[in-house]
């Protein structure tokens, strides 16, 4: 499967998950799905539906380790810097 431009998009960028107590910034952040009603046995949700997240915080995330609170808070702040980066858009009200 072809990685799309979202998910390479997590490259670099800040740990928007920030839950756990080894959280770092960088190499280790990937862009983590979250659970959806997309997602399924086999499937991801789609890739609107994550956040950045770094190599221990993915971990707690994977293992429902994460309260829904934390888990919106960086999907919000995920999806802000993916309009910033044109990657997705919306139009205003």
């Amino acid at each position: 499967m072809k990685a799309s431009k979202i998910r390479k998009s997590a490259k670099g960028e800040d740990c928007t998950l920030r839950v756990s107590p080894n959280c770092q910034d960088g190499e280790t952040v990937v862009f983590c799905h979250i659970n959806s009603p997309t997602k399924g046995v086999g499937r991801k949700s789609i890739d609107i539906f994550g956040c950045y997240g770094c190599y221990h915080c993915h971990q707690m995330l994977d293992s429902s380790k994460v309260d829904s609170d934390d888990v919106l808070r960086a999907m919000i702040e995920t999806q802000i810097k993916l309009v910033n980066k044109g990657l997705i858009s919306y139009e205003g009200i």
